[in-house]
């Protein structure tokens, strides 16, 4: 029995199985398809909202409360105290940028010839890994809604399966249509590789 079948045969019969860890995924014969990571745009909201509260605390600090004192002894402290204000929190919005950050990249879709890896990173800390067999996918479906997603070309992708309510769905996808062909061309190659074994 060739390592890849007696792989198979021990696949567990839950179509969604959990996995310690990404990297188990690969196994002797199986190969890497894509890794697919999110798009940029998603992580843009968060920044402009950080940018956007600076320059606002930024344009009171330094600019309303020396215009509401004038030259006063009042307006030099009120300036003191607005200056360190707004050092804290560019030093918390940083922290939050660089944590959200690192939070929307952990996400990710490792495809491989026998199956869907759904690495899911819901905190600083805090990392999911769910796996969907690839003789399990019913459909690959995908979904681009609003202006922003036709301009920018992302979406949500989904691997639908027959017995599960659940789905594999990805949001902020780049190119879902690109990654929803290569899924589905992995889906019938397998089918194909399967058929022809004895």
């Amino acid at each position: 029995m060739k390592p890849q079948d007696q792989y198979q045969s021990n696949l567990p019969q839950d179509t969604k199985q959990k996995v310690g860890d990404e990297l188990t995924v690969i196994q002797p014969g199986e190969r890497l398809i894509c890794i697919i990571r999110r798009h940029p745009i998603g992580i843009f909201g968060i920044y402009i909202l950080t940018g956007f509260l600076l320059v606002t605390v930024a344009v009171f600090v330094f600019g309303i409360i020396p215009a509401i004192f004038g030259n006063s002894a009042n307006s030099d402290t009120a300036t003191q105290v607005g200056a360190a204000v707004f050092i804290v929190l560019l030093f918390l919005s940083t922290a939050f940028a660089f944590i959200s950050t690192h939070i929307y990249w952990g996400n990710r879709w490792i495809v491989t010839s026998d199956s869907i890896t759904q690495v899911t990173q819901t905190g600083l800390f805090h990392r999911e890994s769910s796996q969907l067999a690839m003789h399990s996918i019913e459909d690959v479906t995908v979904e681009k809604n609003g202006v922003l997603a036709s301009a920018f070309n992302f979406g949500v992708i989904k691997a639908e399966t027959a017995g599960e309510k659940s789905k594999f769905a990805f949001l902020y996808c780049p190119n879902p249509n690109y990654y929803a062909r290569q899924i589905l061309q992995a889906r019938e190659i397998y089918d194909q590789r399967h058929q022809t074994q004895p």
